[in-house]
């Protein structure tokens, strides 16, 4: 039985595959996008109760998929994801909460498998 569906979105191919193997030990369904376009076309097909964000994208950045997010009133619980300072990660949670996006928090990397879990366990 799984427990919810998260979708990642990261650029790198190994962080993401991390990400996805630790949710599924979670009893988590995931999926990973290593593009903010495939990432929002996945999104729409197969409706995620978790999303993992990282903000440093090639060619954009996860701020703009929060942007995106909010328009299309996604109710899904977001996790902020990225390598960059904590002070980085509070002002994105903080913009994406501004948005109107449900925020379970941030992951900072590299993360610790107690701390995805414990997002991933947050119900809003």
């Amino acid at each position: 039985m799984t427990t919810g569906r998260l979708l990642i979105l990261d650029d790198d191919e190994t962080v993401g595959q991390t990400l996805l193997f630790a949710a599924q030990t979670c009893s988590f369904e995931a999926r990973l996008c290593t593009t903010a376009a495939s990432f929002l076309a996945e999104l729409a097909s197969w409706p995620a109760t978790h999303l993992a964000i990282d903000l440093n994208l090639p060619g954009g950045s996860g701020r703009e998929v929060l942007s995106r997010l909010a328009a299309i009133s996604c109710g899904a619980s977001v996790i902020v994801c990225s390598g960059a300072g904590g002070a980085e990660l509070e002002a994105a949670q903080a913009e994406a909460k501004a948005l109107g996006l449900h925020t379970t928090g941030v992951l900072t990397k590299p993360f610790r498998l107690t701390r995805l879990k414990a997002l991933l366990a947050e119900v809003h």
